[in-house]
């Protein structure tokens, strides 16, 4: 006997969405079962999931970073360490907002330089460059020796338009530290904003030569590839427009041009 069309649909939509469901089980459980009974015995101390988070950042595993961290802050949900791994991983994963709200659970429990970059770089990624120069200002007034602060606040205050002294703060960063393509990424998306071709280029290319695949601060922010790509392209233009304007024989194909067009007019009369 033949089954009727539509039930039959309808049994294989539900058989999909079993599927799927069993499929997905694992990360939700995974995720779930942070929050699980913590009454008894925590499974191992805080240093110990630090340590596990820190190796899954190493090998940019965001999510397993994310998992680690969850599980150990439902045993001990004021460390200052855990929170922090966590909003750096929920940055990289492009959860901006959970991650400055994350890291501004940890700055009040222990406010240190490194704090306010990780939560600098989010209010970034969100384009909220007031408050990325007030966290990278603070930082750099409790470690003055921690670089990142200087990247922050280089990229709020050239996303204010302040180019000038956002190649002081990048410079700063790069006199301390001349081999991180980062801030040589910065400096050149900070010369590409001022209207500089050559030295943009110049940076980026630096940067591309340090380290091409360097691990970005968040997504969108484009690798020093990609944004080379785009300097070269966008100086080319004018570059062209200008060889074309100045072109000797281009001034003489136009005189050429006129004079033709004035005897033209003369035989005709």
């Amino acid at each position: 006997m033949k089954m009727p069309i539509r039930p039959l649909l309808f049994f294989l939509i539900f058989l999909c969405m079993l599927v799927a469901g069993v499929a997905a089980a694992p990360t939700v459980a995974g995720l779930s079962s942070a929050a699980a009974d913590t009454s008894g015995t925590p499974p191992q101390d805080a240093p110990a999931f630090i340590a596990e988070a820190k190796a899954a950042v190493a090998g940019s595993n965001w999510t397993s970073v994310l998992l680690i961290t969850t599980r150990g802050l439902a045993w001990y949900p004021d460390n200052a360490d855990l929170l922090c791994l966590q909003g750096y991983s929920l940055r990289k994963m492009g959860q901006f907002q959970k991650s400055v709200d994350t890291v501004s659970r940890a700055i009040p429990l222990d406010p240190t330089a490194v704090r306010y970059a990780n939560r600098g770089y989010g209010y970034l990624a969100l384009g909220n460059n007031t408050a990325a120069l007030a966290d990278a200002e603070t930082g750099i007034s409790l470690d003055a020796n921690y670089t990142a602060n200087y990247a922050v606040k280089a990229l709020a205050l050239s996303g204010m338009g302040r180019h000038a002294e956002a190649l002081v703060a990048v410079d700063t960063a790069l006199a301390q530290a001349p081999d991180s393509a980062h801030y040589w990424h910065v400096k050149g998306n900070v010369l590409s904003a001022q209207g500089d071709c050559p030295g943009a280029i110049t940076a980026l290319e630096k940067s591309a030569e340090l380290d091409a695949e360097y691990v970005l601060p968040y997504p969108g922010f484009g690798s020093a590839g990609e944004d080379l790509a785009a300097e070269n392209a966008s100086c080319d233009q004018p570059h062209a427009a200008a060889t074309t304007a100045k072109s000797p024989s281009g001034w003489w194909i136009a005189v050429a041009g006129i004079a033709g067009a004035v005897m033209a007019i003369a035989i005709q009369r």
